[in-house]
């Protein structure tokens, strides 16, 4: 696929899925193309921390502020994939394997099943901690265990 070829012209091949990128490979791409700083110490420097932390405030806003008006559903898809966008960039600038921690926290969250097999939940809808529930572990994907699952 040449760099200027539209992915949304992209075929999928019949009875296989295309190979996409993890979100993590393609953030820290885009990292290392824009001089960003990524695999830093957390938090290497509250200048850094401010910068991050305020890309996702900015993107958590514009996404609240679609939410609330209603009227452009693909500018909230934009929105959202921005909030995702900013908040791997996050992980990346300290060397963390986001797309590892959140397939964690999915086989976590999907212990989450009553003894019955079914979820259980609030009056609101939240799905609640069952009986079968297990916390995942990230402690290997941060601090001075980072490494072994993030290709640099």
């Amino acid at each position: 696929m040449s760099v200027a070829q539209n992915v949304n012209e992209l075929e999928p091949v019949r009875g296989r899925m295309p190979h996409i990128d993890s979100i993590l490979t393609m953030v820290r791409d885009f990292a290392q193309k824009m001089d960003q700083p990524l695999d830093k110490v957390w938090p290497t420097s509250l200048k850094l921390e401010d910068l991050r932390w305020g890309m996702i405030q900015e993107e958590y806003a514009e996404a609240f502020d679609e939410s609330c008006n209603r009227t452009h559903e693909e500018q909230m898809l934009k929105e959202l994939a921005d909030l995702v966008y900013v908040t791997f960039g996050y992980a990346a600038t300290y060397g963390w394997d986001l797309d590892e921690a959140v397939r964690r926290v999915h086989r976590s969250n999907m212990s989450k099943l009553g003894i019955d097999g079914k979820p259980l939940k609030n009056p609101m809808g939240k799905v609640l901690k069952g009986p079968n529930y297990q916390k995942c572990d990230l402690s290997d994907l941060v601090g001075e265990n980072i490494g072994a699952t993030i290709s640099k």
